[in-house]
Order: structure tokens, then sequence, then C-alpha cells
């Protein structure tokens, strides 16, 4: 009797050490926790954000627009998908300080090339009107699917290099599926956080290469 009641007690205290041993190997951690939950508000900030900049680019009010761009970096306008890249698929990109887009005038800027290397070169609001609110500027769009930090659709091409050139930025899309494979278009709403707020830097199109 006295051998069973030991026995008893030798595979409770077993269990009991057990037990600790899983406590001590699983300690409670709120890291992970936070950071979801901090990346949640800069996602939630970053799509309101972007909402009122597109408004105000329909609207063509580039003093308010002027307001949400980064003093340092300014905005590059992308014509295709390879964003921060120097020598851009469609030729080099267009870089406009805060004050040049707050004073948008009938300045005229080469924003990009297709691939039979006709240049588009107009003021910065007909670009917008015809390339990022248009499509080519022939056809509207509908931007019906927006995504955070990454593209609605992974198509061949021009790629989307964003975070290879800036990878602590994060970006908004405006996709439009389009009728068929080749008339999608894509805007990526680039931005790069400076102390403790999120600035525009870029405006990134991304389209099938006619």
């Amino acid at each position: 009797m006295k051998n069973i009641r030991g026995l008893l007690i030798l595979v409770i205290s077993l269990l009991m050490l057990s037990g600790c041993n899983e406590d001590e190997k699983q300690p409670v951690s709120t890291t992970n926790t936070e950071e979801i939950s901090l990346d949640k508000e800069t996602e939630k900030e970053l799509l309101a954000l972007t909402e009122e900049i597109f408004s105000l680019l329909k609207e063509s009010n580039y003093e308010k627009v002027a307001e949400k761009v980064d003093s340092e970096h300014g905005v590059t306008f992308a014509f295709y998908a390879d964003f921060g890249n120097p020598e851009g698929y469609g030729g080099e990109y267009v870089n406009l300080t805060k004050q040049e887009i707050s004073k948008s005038n009938d300045t005229k800027y080469l924003w990009g090339a297709d691939e039979s290397d006709k240049e588009f070169e107009m003021s910065l609001d007909e670009y917008v009107q015809q390339f990022l609110l248009r499509s080519w500027g022939r056809r509207e769009v509908d931007y019906s699917i927006i995504t955070f930090n990454e593209p609605a659709e992974n198509f061949a091409g021009v790629f989307n290099t964003i975070h290879d050139y800036y990878p602590d930025a994060k970006y908004v899309e405006y996709y439009s599926p389009g009728e068929t494979e080749h008339l999608f278009q894509s805007l990526r709403f680039i931005y790069q956080e400076r102390d403790g707020e999120w600035y525009l830097i870029g405006i990134a199109r991304d389209v099938a290469t006619l």
C-alpha cells in the first residue's frame, strides 16, 4: 500500500513539474499583438489619407494635395510600376516639390513614353486627368478594388519596385480590373513616415504597356 501511495506521489510530482516547464517555455508576450495593432492603425490612417488625396486630385485642388506631400522628397510620378528606379521603364520620372504642386500651372513635363517611344508631355493637371483618372487619356477608370501595401494582382511586365527602393514605405493601391487582362490599371499612392507623420512621396501608375 505504501508503495502504491509513493508511486502516486511521484507521478503527481512529475506532472506538476512538467506543467511548470511548459509555463516557462511559453512566456506571455504582447509584442506581436502590439505590432499587429499598430499596422492596423497605419492601414486605417493611410486608407483615409489616400481617399482624401484621390478626391482632391479629381477636383484639381493641388494646393490641398501639396499639404500631404513630403517636404524633402516631394512627389515622384512613376509612369509605370517601377517606382524608385532611376532609369524608369518609361524614361526618367517626374519629381515635383510641394511648392511646384501647390502652384500647379501650365508648365509642361515629360511624364514618360510608351513602347513605341511616343512621349507624353503635358501639364500636371492634364496628366492627372488623362492618365491617372483615365486610361491613356481614352476611357474612364473605375477603381473598384483597394488594397494596402500589396498589389491586387501580379502581372508579367514592369515589376512593382516600391519596396526594393523604399523598404520602409507603405502604399495604398487603387485597382481597376478592366474588361480584359490588358485593360487593367492601378494607382499606387506611396507614403514615407517622417517625425511620426505619414507623407505622400509618390504616385505610381501600373498599366499594360502599349
